[in-house]
């Protein structure tokens, strides 16, 4: 009672806090500027809806164990997929995660990217473990090749991805396959990912504090509709009728002429969206492809969902340039994913559509609306302005701070929050333009 009656506290000071600011916004401002006034009317406006919404967000995982499953009777054969290049040193711990975990009835595929240290020799000791099978490529094919490589030989109805420097809760793949045996409509579901090394530095406590409110607001917002954008890396796992006939598409992509190797998560998390409405003109495409001359599974609509209660983690950068190199990959991926995704999103319900393409103006705007306040105004006289916006940049990063304590309120990670926020406003939101600039440059870093 006590915590219930706490999140709701907090909650209320939230919604009343941003309803104030945006009333202060509306009517107060004394911007000259019609669009940067509405633009940050927008701002808070989706800030707001979105909260509001996330905390509909119920954990499909959790409602159904609350029904009292017959766990006896879920039990189909699944198959984890991991491609790994060069983890030496955190791979045994990713793999252990998958041997261990609560659900037996599956297979392990490992597909060793032709690593350049001793991840092979790391390998070899589970080469004679039963259902665990080791695919060692001679050539570097990249991440969706090297998965393709191991889709060629799974059999299960679900094909569960994680990447190679993660751990994964032992009953998180539990969760997420009981979901599938009682949503026939549910085509992918993303658990949810949390930084492994967070107290490793400053760095990694703010990024620990980003992903738990990437998760826990936004994709629990997504979730809500049934239409999660992103099912992401860390914990991916698909239904393999809903994605099974477009990985030849997924493997083959490319954009601006070019082969696009990233987006391995958004693109293939698109073609689950994007089923009823682009599914026959790829499959026709690809009708050549064992992918799709092997079982050819009908175009639905389907819906994508995240279960909180699945847990992963995965190792955050620790430097800055690692960081850098992260962000830039991942702005690389979501302009990719705005051509793609972006054309039959719309079509999905209403409110995450006009969610998705706002975000879409946000990140795009963001930067130029930034150098308004903090460059452009304290130059010609109005000093202030600088500091009123990285206020009320602040103000959101502790909004969503307090969001981190509601869900974790023994930890005090969330005072990182706002640090994040101010970090992508003022370094890693200019790097969509790079990322643009340099689009066919795709050279992986970890």
């Amino acid at each position: 009672m006590k915590y219930k009656f706490l999140k709701r506290l907090i909650v209320l000071i939230i919604l009343i806090s941003l309803i104030l600011l945006l009333i202060g916004k509306a009517f107060f401002s004394n911007s000259p500027n019609t669009f940067l006034l509405v633009y940050g009317v927008m701002v808070v406006g989706v800030v707001l809806f979105t909260f509001g919404i996330s905390l509909r967000y119920k954990d499909p995982s959790l409602e159904l164990r609350e029904k009292g499953l017959d766990k006896e009777m879920i039990n189909p054969f699944i198959s984890c997929i991991l491609a790994v290049r060069n983890e030496e040193k955190i791979i045994l711990k990713c793999i252990s995660s998958l041997i261990n975990s609560t659900y037996k009835n599956k297979e392990i595929i490992i597909i060793n990217d032709a690593s350049t240290d001793n991840t092979k020799k790391v390998l070899e000791r589970y080469k004679h473990i039963k259902n665990v099978k080791i695919i060692n490529l001679e050539k570097n094919v990249g991440k969706k090749k090297a998965i393709a490589e191991g889709l060629k030989i799974a059999r299960g109805e679900i094909f569960v991805f994680t990447d190679s420097d993660c751990v994964i809760a032992s009953d998180a793949i539990s969760r997420l396959v009981e979901i599938f045996v009682n949503r026939s409509d549910v085509g992918a579901i993303s658990g949810h990912g949390r930084a492994l090394n967070s107290d490793e530095n400053l760095l990694t406590k703010i990024q620990d504090s980003w992903y738990e409110t990437q998760y826990s607001v936004k994709k629990a917002f997504e979730s809500v509709y049934g239409s999660v954008c992103c099912v992401s890396g860390p914990l991916a796992v698909f239904r393999r009728s809903a994605v099974y006939n477009y990985i030849p598409a997924w493997v083959n992509d490319s954009f601006l002429g070019s082969e696009f190797k990233f987006a391995t998560d958004r693109q293939l998390t698109g073609y689950v969206l994007g089923s009823k409405y682009i599914g026959e003109k790829l499959k026709k495409k690809y009708a050549d492809s064992d992918f799709v001359k092997k079982e050819n599974y009908p175009t639905r609509d389907w819906k994508v969902l995240y279960c909180k209660s699945a847990k992963v983690f995965t190792v955050v950068p620790n430097t800055f340039k690692k960081l850098i190199r992260q962000h830039v990959r991942w702005k690389k991926s979501f302009i990719r994913n705005i051509f793609f995704t972006g054309k039959f999103y719309w079509r999905k319900k209403t409110i995450p559509a006009i969610r998705y393409y706002l975000g879409v103006l946000f990140v795009l705007a963001g930067p130029i609306v930034a150098l308004r306040h903090l460059i452009y105004l304290p130059l010609t006289g109005d000093v202030l302005s600088g500091f009123y916006y990285l206020g009320g940049i602040l103000f959101i990063g502790s909004l969503y701070g307090f969001m981190y304590k509601i869900e974790n309120p023994d930890s005090h990670l969330w005072v990182y929050r706002p640090l994040m926020s101010l970090l992508s406003t003022l370094v890693l939101s200019w790097l969509i333009f790079y990322s643009f600039l340099t689009i066919k440059k795709m050279v992986w870093y970890r």
